[in-house]
């Protein structure tokens, strides 16, 4: 016989089942808005890729085909600018990239370039003066200096004067004997009024003193002198070349650069350009 104790027993048993059904009913809802929740989160975020990804591909479509029209078009603009110049390029030792480039860039511009490589930091003369070098500057009737930055910037003073003439060249001689100095495609006949420094320091990142000697040696005798180097931020040398003062230029392995070196050298420009800090243009205005 059912009493109330069993009433209320059963009562409870009834809202208990309530509760967990509306709990249960509750999670399995809430699980079921988590799933479309999910589901709608991961459409939307494969309609925004698809939507970066096609512009992205725009984007290098039109970097590719400006890059193309730079390449058609600098060779023609630069045709002639430089035309009967002489180019000395000097590079330090082992693999000089962007060198091509370099020769590539005067070649388009009419001019004529020679190679000069710096087979020692500081072409030696830092510690020690090679052989025969106190000989040399006594025929000249000059003291020479001792070695360190001053006997640099003598040595590249004289050197400079060597490559500005049509004369006899002893001390590249001298130098090239003693394996300091390497020296290729210059003429008897050539008259160097520009120098483009590629030598990058043995010892970490830079140009090469003697490298910034040319230059110095180069300007005094109212030549050109621009530091370059093949892209931003490689070796540190256009940066370098900069900050002493001289033109340069830090992208010459693409169009730009290589326009931004010829009009340099053809003195229509001046200052550093690329892409890297401190520079003031990614290239020189073409007027």
């Amino acid at each position: 016989m059912y009493n109330l104790r069993y009433h209320i027993a059963s009562l409870v048993a009834v809202f208990l089942a309530l509760a967990v059904g509306l709990v249960l009913g509750t999670v399995v809802a809430e699980r079921g808005m988590l799933t479309d929740q999910s589901a709608a989160l991961v459409e939307d975020l494969q309609r925004q890729f698809g939507e970066m990804n096609e512009t992205n591909t725009e984007l290098r479509e039109d970097l590719e085909r400006d890059q193309a029209f730079a390449e058609d078009l600098v060779p023609v603009v630069v045709e002639g600018t430089i035309a009967g110049q002489d180019v000395m390029i000097v590079v330090g030792t082992g693999r000089v990239d962007g060198l091509s480039a370099a020769q590539e860039a005067v070649e388009q511009g009419g001019g004529v370039h020679a190679l000069a490589s710096i087979r020692e930091d500081g072409l030696g003369l830092d510690s020690s003066a090679p052989d025969g070098l106190e000989t040399y500057f006594e025929e000249r009737d000059e003291t020479m200096q001792p070695p360190g930055e001053e006997l640099q910037r003598q040595v590249a003073g004289a050197l400079v004067e060597e490559w500005s003439s049509a004369d006899e060249r002893p001390l590249t001689e001298l130098l090239v004997q003693e394996g300091l100095l390497g020296v290729e495609s210059l003429s008897e006949t050539a008259t160097v009024d520009a120098v483009v420094i590629m030598a990058g320091a043995d010892q970490g990142r830079g140009a090469d003193p003697f490298g910034l000697a040319l230059a110095e040696a180069m300007e005094d005798a109212g030549g050109v002198a621009v530091g370059a180097e093949p892209l931003t931020g490689q070796e540190g040398v256009a940066r370098a070349v900069a900050d002493a003062g001289y033109s340069a230029v830090d992208h010459v392995g693409t169009a730009q650069g290589q326009f931004s070196l010829v009009w340099i050298l053809a003195g229509r420009a001046e200052g550093y350009y690329g892409a890297g800090p401190g520079t003031e243009a990614y290239y020189p205005p073409p007027g």
